[in-house]
């Protein structure tokens, strides 16, 4: 069995949700709660990180005691992020560095997602073991349309080729960290919005492995809304 961290980064302002989105009730438990179940009920997960803000750090880790509590001495860690998503995961990234037992490989997962499927954690993780990076999607589903500068539409895009991605996304650990540390040094830092582009940018294979539309990502009152009526649809604790 391969060891793999999971960072969660939780330092986003919820300015879109209107309020702290991961401490919302979804059917018993919270946002976060759930995120860090995912993980801390895996037996190949050695360390859950969650990455959150310097206001939050107290609040967080008293929200989370009991999770904390059930997993384990050190498995959960509540540790300080950035400005930024990607400084909140470099920070992640470098909190696991320094730990004796620093696992191989390591996953990065939206702390507002949930509700991912056990299968798509599996795949992710087995995928990254095998190829280096795994990448959950799911295929682009509607229409894409691009809007010309007179605000008429251009072109229609083709989507055959086009994907959706998610989290969990999977990386041999060291090499994030030095892609990262690169693009940092580089000043590359800015557009990044996802971990995948990383491994893109550093010529590194990233592996599309099944996503699945359970694993939305809560941003609004309407995704929670959504996340509520799957649960009860499937009459998940």
């Amino acid at each position: 069995m391969h060891a793999f961290a999971v960072i969660l980064p939780a330092a986003g302002t919820g300015t879109r949700f209107g309020g702290d989105k991961l401490l919302v009730d979804l059917c018993g438990l919270t946002v976060l709660q759930r995120s860090v179940r995912l993980f801390t009920r895996r037996q190949d997960v050695t360390h859950v990180v969650v990455v959150t803000g310097q206001d939050r750090l107290a609040a967080y880790r008293e929200h989370l005691s009991r999770e904390i509590q059930e997993a384990g001495a050190n498995r959960v860690e509540i540790v300080l992020g950035g400005a930024q998503r990607w400084q909140s995961v470099l920070n992640g990234l470098k909190h696991l560095a320094g730990l004796p037992d620093m696992p191989a490989w390591v996953g990065i997962h939206d702390a507002a997602r949930p509700l991912c499927p056990t299968e798509v954690i599996d795949e992710a993780f087995a995928a990254t073991v095998k190829h280096g990076a795994g990448l959950p999607c799911i295929p682009e589903p509607a229409t894409l349309k691009r809007r010309g500068p007179d605000g008429r539409v251009h072109e229609t895009v083709d989507r055959a080729s086009l994907y959706q991605a998610q989290t969990p996304q999977c990386f041999h650990l060291r090499h994030l960290l030095e892609g990262y540390e690169h693009l940092l040094a580089q000043q590359q830092t800015g557009d990044l919005t996802d971990d995948a582009q990383v491994f893109e940018r550093a010529g590194r294979p990233v592996l599309i492995t099944a996503g699945s539309p359970v694993n939305l990502k809560i941003t609004t009152g309407g995704d929670l809304a959504i996340a509520r009526g799957l649960l009860a649809a499937e009459n998940r604790p």
